[in-house]
């Protein structure tokens, strides 16, 4: 089985285990994006290092079918899968904070590091969250729109 395939089928059955879930289907040409309940749009991006550290690079392609996929379904959410430790979502506000969609500057990236028993701490190379998030919010934040 390849990388993508264990770890994007990980954090699918998070999100097709939701009480509010009723579909699932790849969105774009990358196969790395997918339309939640046709109104959300979740980019995923893995990383195998096993650390509390993780960092994951976006090239303008990237950024550019994250920006689509807000445009087209409304909602867009960045799903940072950090190995077996859990994953750190997102929504476009906090990934625009991080990485700044206008700034011509690639490529980019996103850090995100966590200590046992803590939530997710995330910067990147244009700003840092504030705030922290935690592996339980994800896919619940996806969802919450739908309560």
């Amino acid at each position: 089985m390849n990388d993508i395939l264990f770890f994007h089928g990980a954090a699918l059955m998070r999100i097709i285990r939701h009480e509010l879930f009723k579909t699932v289907a790849v969105y774009g040409k990358k196969g790395c994006s997918y339309a939640v309940n046709e109104t959300a749009g979740v980019y995923m991006k893995y990383s195998k290092r096993g650390s509390t550290n993780w960092r994951f690079t976006f090239f303008k392609e990237h950024v550019d079918e994250i920006t689509e996929m807000r445009e087209g379904l409304g909602e867009a959410y960045v799903a940072f899968i950090c190995n077996e430790d859990g994953i750190c979502c997102l929504d476009w506000s906090e990934f625009a904070t991080v990485i700044s969609p206008e700034s011509k500057l690639y490529p980019k990236w996103v850090g995100v590091s966590r200590k046992k028993g803590e939530k997710y701490s995330v910067w990147g190379s244009d700003g840092e969250l504030k705030h922290k998030v935690g592996n339980i919010d994800f896919p619940r934040r996806i969802f919450e729109k739908f309560d």
